[in-house]
Formats: C-alpha cells, sequence, structure tokens
C-alpha cells in the first residue's frame, strides 16, 4: 500500500491541471475568507448598535402609561454566531428584525437579502458552499481515472504479479487522493481561521469545539465522495466515460436534486394562502375578550368576575372601580393577550409544522444525496438553518409574552384605577424589565437535531467500504 500511496500522490502532482485548479481554489478561499469575514463583522456591528440603540430608548421612555409602552413595541434583532462566517446558511434569506407589540405575534421581516443586487440570486459564496460543491468537483478530475488508467496502461496486471492484493491498492488509491483533498481543504480552514483572527477584531471567539465536530462532518463527506470516485473509475473500463459520468451526478446530486427536493416538499405540503390565514386567525381572535372594549359582552363578564372576586356589593358601591384593589384594565389587557396567545399558537403552530414538512423531503432525501445531508448539518451546527430561525422565533415570542405581562401587572397591580389611563409610572421603572437574550444551541443539541442527516453520512461511509470490500474482489474480471 505504501507504494501506492507515494505513487499516486507524485502522479497528481505533476498534473499541470490539477495544479491549477488547486491554485484557483486556495485563491477562492482567500477570497471568500475576506469577504465573509469582512461581512460577519458589519453584521455583528450592526447588530450589537442596534441592540443598544433600541435599549437605551426602552430606557429613557421616561414617564409612560405601562400599555402605551406596549403599543409603542419593542425590536429583537437576529443574533449572529461566530460559526456563520463559515456558513450563512438561510440568515440573510430569513427576517432579521422583530417586532414585539401588544396584541400581535409578529413574523421576522426585512432580511439582508432585500438590499442586495440581481446576482444574490445565485447565492452567497462561502467556504461552506466550496466544500459543499467546488470541491467535490475538484474530487472527480483528481479521481475519475485513477485505476481506469491503471487498467488502459496495462499497470493493473503489473501490479498483480508483484503480489499487490486489489484491496491494498484501493485502499492506498483512496487514502493518498483523500490526503491530498483534506490537506486542501485544511489549508481552506486554516486561512478562513487566521482571517477571522486579523479581520474580525472585537469578535466573539470561535468555538474550537464546533469547529472541530463541523470540520469532521466535511472530513467524513469528502471521504466518502473521493471513494465513490476511485471505484467509479474502477467499474467504468475508460477514463472518458467515467468522466462524464462522475460529472453528471454532480450536476444531478448539487443542481437539480435540491431543487427537486424543494418543489417536491412544496407540491406534497403546500402552504396555505395568506389571505386565507389572516381570515381564520382573525375569526378565533374575534371570540376573545376585546381587551380595548369596556362594552363588550365578555368584558363585562369578565368585570363581573373581578367584582365577585374582591366580594363588592354593587348595591351598596356606587362607584366599583374607586374601590377595587386593582385596576381592571389591566387585567382585561392581560386576559385579552392569555387568548390571543392560544389563537397564536394555533395558527402558526400548524403553518410552521407544515415548513418543517416540506424541509423532511430534503432531510430524508440525505440517504440518496450526501450532499443535502452534509448541507444541513452544517447549517445546523452554525446555527444558520430553519430550526435556529425557529427558536429565535420562539425565544422572541416568550419573551413578549413576559413582556406585556409585566407591563399589564404594573398597570393592574401599580396603583392605577380602572380607566385612568393618563396614569404613568416612574421613569426608573423601565430599568426593571429585564432586556432579551438568545439562548445559544450547544453542539450536541445541533447534532441531536440532525440525527437523521448524521445517520445518513455514517450509512453512506459503511456503504463505501462495503464497496471497496466488493470491488476489490471483481477488480480482476473489470
Amino acid at each position: 500500500m505504501k507504494s501506492i500511496f507515494s505513487q499516486t500522490i507524485t502522479n497528481a502532482l505533476r498534473q499541470k491541471h490539477l495544479q491549477v485548479l488547486a491554485a484557483v481554489l486556495l485563491m477562492l478561499f482567500a477570497l471568500v475568507a475576506f469577504n465573509s469575514v469582512v461581512a460577519y463583522k458589519a453584521r455583528m456591528q450592526s447588530f450589537e448598535k442596534a441592540k443598544q440603540t433600541v435599549r437605551a430608548a426602552w430606557l429613557n421612555q421616561g414617564a409612560q402609561n405601562p400599555h402605551s409602552s406596549a403599543h409603542y413595541g419593542h425590536y429583537i434583532f437576529q443574533p449572529v454566531d461566530a460559526m456563520q462566517f463559515l456558513d450563512n446558511g438561510i440568515r440573510p434569506f430569513a427576517g432579521s428584525i422583530l417586532r414585539l407589540e401588544a396584541h400581535a405575534q409578529n413574523e421576522a421581516a426585512f432580511s439582508p437579502a432585500q438590499d442586495k443586487t440581481e446576482l444574490s440570486r445565485f447565492g452567497d459564496m462561502s467556504f461552506a458552499w466550496m466544500l459543499q460543491v467546488l470541491m467535490p468537483l475538484f474530487i472527480i478530475l483528481l479521481c475519475f481515472n485513477a485505476v481506469s488508467a491503471d487498467r488502459e496502461n496495462q499497470n493493473l496486471k503489473l501490479l498483480s504479479a508483484q503480489g499487490i492484493s486489489n484491496s491494498c491498492y484501493l485502499w492506498g488509491k483512496i487514502i493518498s487522493l483523500y490526503a491530498e483533498v483534506i490537506s486542501l481543504s485544511l489549508t481552506g480552514l486554516l486561512i478562513q481561521l487566521l482571517a477571522y483572527q486579523f479581520f474580525a477584531g472585537g469578535a466573539t471567539a470561535v468555538s474550537f469545539s464546533k469547529i472541530s465536530v463541523w470540520f469532521l462532518v466535511y472530513a467524513t463527506y469528502l471521504f466518502v465522495l473521493t471513494g465513490l470516485s476511485v471505484l467509479v473509475s474502477a467499474w467504468v473500463r475508460k477514463s472518458s466515460a467515467s468522466l462524464v459520468m462522475q460529472l453528471a451526478c454532480w450536476v444531478l446530486f448539487m443542481i437539480v436534486m435540491p431543487k427537486i427536493t424543494a418543489g417536491a416538499g412544496a407540491a406534497m405540503y403546500p402552504m396555505e394562502h395568506k389571505a386565507v390565514f389572516t381570515k381564520a386567525l382573525k375569526e378565533d381572535r374575534e371570540k376573545g375578550i376585546d381587551g380595548h372594549n369596556p362594552a363588550d359582552e365578555r368584558s363585562k363578564k369578565f368585570m363581573d368576575s373581578v367584582i365577585a372576586h374582591y366580594k363588592i356589593d354593587t348595591n351598596k358601591v356606587k362607584d366599583v372601580n374607586a374601590v377595587l384593589p386593582v385596576n381592571v384594565d389591566g387585567l382585561v389587557m392581560q386576559a385579552d393577550e392569555e387568548y390571543a396567545n392560544l389563537v397564536y399558537d394555533k395558527h402558526f403552530k400548524r403553518v410552521r409544522e407544515n415548513i418543517v414538512k416540506q424541509n423532511s423531503i430534503s432531510k430524508y432525501a440525505s440517504f440518496i444525496n450526501p450532499y443535502l445531508a452534509v448541507r444541513n448539518t452544517s447549517m445546523a451546527i452554525c446555527q444558520s438553518d430553519f430550526s435556529s430561525h425557529l427558536n429565535l422565533l420562539a425565544s422572541a415570542e416568550t419573551y413578549r409574552r413576559y413582556l406585556i405581562k409585566t407591563l399589564n401587572d404594573k398597570m393592574a397591580y401599580g396603583g392605577s384605577k380602572t380607566g385612568d389611563w393618563d396614569w404613568k409610572v416612574d421613569p426608573k421603572y423601565w430599568e426593571t424589565v429585564k432586556d432579551f437574550t438568545y439562548p445559544s444551541t450547544s453542539i450536541f443539541q445541533s447534532i441531536k437535531a440532525n440525527g437523521t442527516e448524521i445517520g445518513a453520512i455514517l450509512l453512506w461511509t459503511l456503504m463505501l467500504i462495503a464497496g471497496i470490500a466488493i470491488t476489490s474482489k471483481k477488480l480482476t474480471m473489470l
């Protein structure tokens, strides 16, 4: 195997077209590293500045009625994870700003892609994209004639006469070619990390464990592709036919199949029209208490329950609001919010579950196409996938409910009377309302959430090993 290893590497290094391709890849790695880090730093600075500005506006809003503040709203900005300079995933196309307000649950809006040029429709180049799409192309050009060239030159018979087993021959070919692929990829990763270190000053430190797991996924992916390319070269008699077949597979797996899976998901689980969704949401919403209409029948019943709770005799008391120890307006507002939360949970859950079903087509297609498996896993580790976006929405909604309840409770129990909409809190009160914090996802949670894709990658690895064993037995007959 040692002789096969050294000979294969020497031959590959002597090929001019591979030298040019490797040089081009290294230049692209450097270009992508600089572009990704500069873009990441700009997003991080924008996020921090916007977050500080909004918090300062919240703290300095002065004396004001709590419910007026709830209607004014609060803003949540899409956090930027340090790993996203490697794989930005869907982040450029997902909403980056979320407005939190009373009586409404909003979706994230203003995606970064809205401000991009027409060229953005082709996608953002990233180091992850290069490993997913361009490195497989390099592997094809490196490995397409790994075995077929030896067959055409009659070297297979010579090697067999020297006592080199088919298994050693195949493993020697695969390991030597993979060594070149992984060396080039590691160089690319080193370039990304150096660029991050020198150009993203003040940014969050990158987790070594996340980087290691992330690259291990890609290392396995590239090993599988290298092995498959060598096996195709072993089974196809002519190098030209091997090249054409592998390029056709590259187009199918990298370009055609992702579009097919996305289209199949949309066709199998179609989204309901926005007008239908809005109508259903409005109809359910109108069945609850109207917090801004005291004459509403349900609001009157709620008022009666409050009076009964505090055991006030309406026959003896002319002005009930004057003797109630609470502001009923605040209680009604919170009751309105709690019912609305049930309505929003029902309808938004249905939509988001439908999107998850659409994405499941791509998840299970990973067993057919390893590119889909590594793409989904990479985005999950970098917290730039749709699940991470849903986690942001869920965290923001949890905070919105805390915020509105805190303001309604202050209005109800803070000393104001029912109907007194001119009552205001002390300006220092706003400091007691905690700010929004987004909980980051651990590497274990990311891997667990993408267990199907990880399983697909492992299955492809086992299939490759089995393919090598089968090919080793039949190589002399091929």
